[in-house]
């Protein structure tokens, strides 16, 4: 009886541990709604996000690359179509590439003018995103 009690008292601690070990790793990982959307949000709708009007004038997303919808940002643009969020590679990630490039760069992103540069802090993150799988949750954004 003592061996028994003793062994359902083990089992029920390694239980705890392992659920509180999963816990802990899904909580370092990244959340695209709360961490990404907003880097992406501040430093790439304003040029690729859905057709939309402004100040009279339509504006179309450049590159045909649009950034709002879950879909969209894996499907990527005119150029690099099938690459722009490579699950688990971020180095293979055309969104990554830009977002690295030097500012003299003409494919450095955002362009020279048209914004702040992404943070290397907020590049980091996005890598880790996308070393996790590039997972959306719940959000589909704009389709």
């Amino acid at each position: 009886m003592k061996n028994t009690l003793v062994f359902a008292l083990a089992a029920v601690l390694a239980l705890s541990a392992s659920v509180t070990t999963s816990r802990a790793q899904d909580a370092g990982k990244v959340d695209f709604e709360k961490q990404i959307l907003p880097i992406l949000k501040d430093n790439c709708f304003k040029c690729h996000q859905k057709e939309h009007e402004e100040n009279g004038k339509k504006k179309k997303p450049k590159g045909g690359l649009r950034l709002d919808g879950a879909a969209l940002i894996i499907k990527g643009g005119k150029e690099y179509p099938d690459e722009n969020v490579v699950a688990g590679k971020p180095d293979a990630s055309w969104l990554v590439k830009t977002m690295v490039l030097p500012d003299s760069d003409e494919l450095a992103m955002p362009p020279e003018g048209k914004g702040d540069r992404v943070t290397p802090a907020n590049i980091d993150l996005i890598k880790k995103w996308i070393t996790e799988g590039a997972n959306f949750g719940a959000w589909k954004g704009v389709e």
